[in-house]
């Protein structure tokens, strides 16, 4: 070649080399491998029908995929008696996925788009994720393979309508469970519930031996023990709990105190589902009525006695707070006069305190109780500008003491006072006439929420519904009204039964001077005010009131003596 002449470039020579398309999903991959086939299978009940089902499901796909030579069977993966609003839950589910994952699988048949999921989101997430790691799905009902194209749009309108076929059920097993407990009918599981048991007809009886347990938790409640204190108690004496635990808690002894199951009665719906998709629940605070049913089923402890522990708690929960709802405290059992004296110059508790004095001219050292307040003894965070000084414990006790023999001496006046407490308290003639109308009435009312609940609503569900909330509401407008004439009424009775208490304890105090019985002192004193100069009132449990003073009196030195 001669200087100076270009050079030409050698002619481009281009090979083409052919997509490796995806075979179709009865054919063998291109090199010859047969695609590798998993099956998912899902029924939603346990039931005996439903689990019918699931074996023949079962069996009928494997010999579906052993039919095709360019197929092979990796597994079937089956999940039965689970919900199909949510993957969650899904255990074969969820691990057929993973080996999706790990590309084991080429190819996942299943029955329909309702098996494997009713769901949108859930539905259209896996199908585009699978589809994206180049795994089909093929839903044999609807014949549609999530590879092709053109089945997207007939996938997502097929599971929105999957997912409200979910919703109307959950709907319409919502509106059946409501519609037996407006017959009366609510399904209480006994396995771990402490008292009760089933008999051979699935009846709910009392486990006589369980059942003392829970008599011995409401009666120490009423002694003045704190659920703290009964369950310690509980376990020193190695009594188990309902599901066979050693460990007894505040909270477990406090959930049977307030358990209205225990009077024989049952709050149906006390939570609700939320989300029929996530099966969320929460309690019911004014999502759904709830439904309470009266005598439903033998009664271990009596109203009577529920009732009072209920008030009892009440009481215990308000000292959270003092008297005027400002300033928390917590119930303490430990001592006698614990969560009863409040500050007369602030309000604030009165606590108990280990203190020192000294006697006499030598100045000897003495501890001693004493009962100060909060706030003046510098305990109180919030609040410190009190001067109210402390009392001793043991001249409130001597105190209280002599009370009782004053009191028991001029009884008339003190059955005079409370009589007049009790009058003050008690309902009028017209609203004594008014709460019996009114019991009445809501009895009346539940026996057609009743009637009505056990009627089918035909074709007139909307009317059904209609009645039926009015009824309802009714029902909640008079109850309120009820509820507050019964309070009064429970005030009344409240202090008549404890002027019976009162008087018998008189009776067992023989001088001014007796020992210290704490017991009467708990039984018979709602609380007390302390104020300046030692002087302490006592607001007793029957509605009648007196001062006393707790003055410590001088004492003299050894020496002196």
């Amino acid at each position: 070649m001669s200087t100076g002449q270009i050079e030409r470039a050698p002619t481009a020579r281009v090979r083409v080399i052919p997509a490796r398309t995806r075979t179709p999903r009865d054919e063998e991959h291109f090199d010859g491998q047969k695609k590798r086939i998993g099956v998912y299978v899902r029924v939603s009940t346990d039931s005996t029908m439903q689990a019918t089902s699931y074996d023949i499901q079962v069996s009928y796909f494997k010999e579906y995929v052993e039919k095709n030579p360019n197929w092979e069977l990796v597994e079937i993966f089956a999940d039965e008696g689970l919900s199909g609003t949510s993957t969650k839950n899904r255990v074969e589910f969820n691990r057929m996925i993973e080996r999706c994952k790990n590309k084991e699988i080429d190819y996942i048949i299943t029955k329909s788009i309702s098996r494997f999921a009713r769901n949108t989101l859930d539905c259209l997430h896996y199908i585009r994720m699978l589809k994206n790691l180049g795994i089909g799905i093929f839903f044999q009902k609807e014949n549609l393979d999530t590879l092709d194209s053109k089945s997207e749009l007939f996938l997502t309108i097929l599971s929105s309508m999957a997912q409200e076929e979910s919703r109307s059920i959950s709907e319409n097993t919502k509106w059946g469970v409501q519609k037996r407990f407006q017959q009366g009918k609510a399904h209480i599981p006994t396995t771990y519930f402490l008292g009760y048991t089933e008999d051979e007809d699935g009846n709910i009886i009392i486990d006589e031996k369980q059942a003392e347990v829970v008599r011995r938790i409401y009666r120490e409640l009423l002694e003045g023990k704190g659920t703290p204190t009964i369950a310690k108690g509980l376990m020193k004496d190695k009594i188990r709990t309902a599901r066979n635990k050693k460990t007894w808690t505040s909270d477990a002894v406090l959930k049977i105190l307030r358990n209205e199951k225990y009077k024989g009665d049952c709050l149906a719906q006390k939570t609700v589902t939320v989300d029929y998709l996530t099966h969320e629940r929460v309690r019911n605070k004014e999502h759904q009525p709830q439904y309470y049913i009266r005598n439903h089923h033998p009664a271990i402890i009596s109203e009577k006695d529920w009732e009072k522990v209920q008030e009892e708690l009440t009481r215990r929960n308000k000292m959270l707070r003092d008297p005027d709802n400002k300033y928390s405290m917590t119930y303490s059992g430990a001592a006698p006069f614990s969560n009863k004296l409040f500050c007369g110059e602030c309000g604030r508790p009165v606590t108990r305190r280990r203190l020192t004095t000294h006697f006499g001219e030598e100045r000897i050292p003495a501890k001693f109780t004493a009962w100060h307040c909060r706030a003046a003894s510098k305990r109180d965070k919030e609040f410190t500008d009190c001067s109210c000084s402390y009392i001793w414990e043991e001249e409130l006790e001597k105190a209280f003491m002599k009370l009782l023999f004053d009191i028991k001496k001029d009884k008339n006046r003190l059955l005079k006072d409370v009589e007049l407490a009790i009058e003050e308290a008690s309902l009028t003639e017209e609203e004594e006439r008014r709460l019996n109308e009114l019991g009445i009435q809501i009895e009346r009312i539940a026996d057609k929420i009743t009637e009505m609940a056990t009627r089918a609503s035909g074709n007139n569900e909307v009317v059904y519904e209609a009645t039926m909330r009015h009824m309802i509401y009714e029902q909640e407008i008079l109850q309120m009204e009820h509820d507050g004439l019964n309070e009064n009424k429970k005030e009344s009775e409240y202090l008549k039964e404890n002027i019976k208490i009162l008087l018998e304890d008189l009776e067992k105090i023989e001088g001014p001077e007796e020992p210290f019985d704490e017991d009467i002192f708990k039984r018979t004193v709602e609380r007390g005010t302390v104020f300046a100069k030692w002087q302490v009132e006592l607001h007793l449990k029957c509605g009648v009131s007196y001062k006393v003073s707790a003055k410590r009196r001088p004492q003299r030195s050894k020496k002196e003596k």
